[in-house]
């Protein structure tokens, strides 16, 4: 009996500590499902970001592209407009020379009448004036050559493109025509030019058509021709255009047509 109660007084503290003694508690149901959704978003976050990267780089690709092509379109704008310098130049030397040749040719035809002419100057009594050769006439300058233009097509019914003819001019110098409007995406000129009449002027006018888009220095050449002949070119519309004429040594004709 007593060694029981031995037995059993060593063993209370023990019971005693177990009981005291903390226990775990058990996890929440819920931290589980809550970590998942961390993580789900945390992946997605990282996928946005990356997104955003990609994107980011895409669009600095793009605008260095455009740089470049921007850079590319000055260049091609820059030598547009040096070779219509370098064009302008080279007609201004052409119309000189054209007008030289031209005063060159007029001497020529006074030099060969009057060498031409009959002199009565040999056997004359002394003191008897020699004879002047009667002066030569140049040639005239042939009317404006109107005619030699088309006759305007008849305009469609109304609602149906066509051709519409705006202004026709003729002449026989240089010069710029008023602002012309250009309602459709298609309009033409009709030219021509005439030289001189008789065999020494043959090819000796000369003719150089441009449009000018208003506030433009780059133009749409029409024609540049040399000696009698005509032709029609098609331009580019719509807009406001004028015509620079240059022109010598003959008559000239156009007339502007608009297509809508």
């Amino acid at each position: 009996m007593r060694l029981a109660l031995l037995f059993a007084l060593a063993l209370a503290p023990g019971l005693v500590f177990a009981q005291n003694s903390p226990q775990p508690s058990p996890l929440p149901a819920t931290q589980k499902p809550a970590t998942a959704t961390l993580a789900a978003r945390t992946a997605s976050n990282a996928e946005l970001q990356s997104s955003i990267d990609r994107l980011t780089q895409t669009n600095s690709e793009l605008l260095d592209l455009l740089k470049k092509q921007q850079a590319v379109l000055e260049d091609i704008q820059f030598d547009r407009r040096l070779q219509s310098r370098q064009i302008e130049s080279l007609e201004e030397r052409l119309q000189e020379t054209l007008f030289e040749n031209a005063k060159l040719q007029g001497k020529v035809d006074t030099l060969t009448a009057a060498a031409a002419a009959p002199s009565h100057a040999q056997g004359a009594p002394i003191g008897t004036p020699a004879p002047q050769p009667a002066p030569v006439t140049p040639p005239p300058t042939p009317a404006p050559p109107a005619s030699y233009l088309p006759a305007a097509t008849s305009e469609g019914p109304s609602g149906t493109p066509s051709w519409h003819r705006i202004i026709s001019l003729s002449g026989t110098d240089s010069r710029s025509t008023d602002v012309i409007q250009i309602q459709g995406h298609q309009w033409r000129i009709l030219w021509h030019n005439q030289d001189k009449e008789g065999a020494a002027y043959k090819n000796t006018s000369a003719l150089f058509l441009n449009a000018f888009p208003q506030g433009d220095t780059i133009p749409q050449k029409v024609c540049a021709k040399l000696g009698s002949g005509g032709g029609s070119t098609d331009l580019v519309g719509p807009g406001s255009f004028f015509i620079k004429v240059e022109a010598s040594g003959g008559a000239w004709a156009f007339a502007v047509e608009d297509f809508h």
